[in-house]
């Protein structure tokens, strides 16, 4: 998944929406069998939501590198 921001607020949205895509997802998962889809779906909100409670900006980006987040400038657009 690429982000192009670290900010608290951006970061608690984007979890907050991937957990919602995530339950509507689960029953089409679970009848095709891929609900392992929905545990690393939860599990990179969960890592959204560390790295946003996380002050330094610098661990934040280590937070998100670390778990498979890129990174990238918006002036990169």
């Amino acid at each position: 998944m690429i982000l192009y921001t670290t900010a608290a607020a951006v970061l608690l949205r984007d979890a907050t929406q991937i957990e919602r895509d995530a339950e509507q997802s689960l029953r089409v998962w679970i009848l095709i069998g891929q609900t392992d889809r929905y545990g690393d779906a939860l599990h990179r909100a969960r890592v959204l939501r560390s790295a946003a409670a996380t002050r330094s900006i610098w661990e934040r980006r280590e937070i998100l590198r670390n778990a498979g987040f890129e990174i990238r400038s918006p002036r990169s657009l």
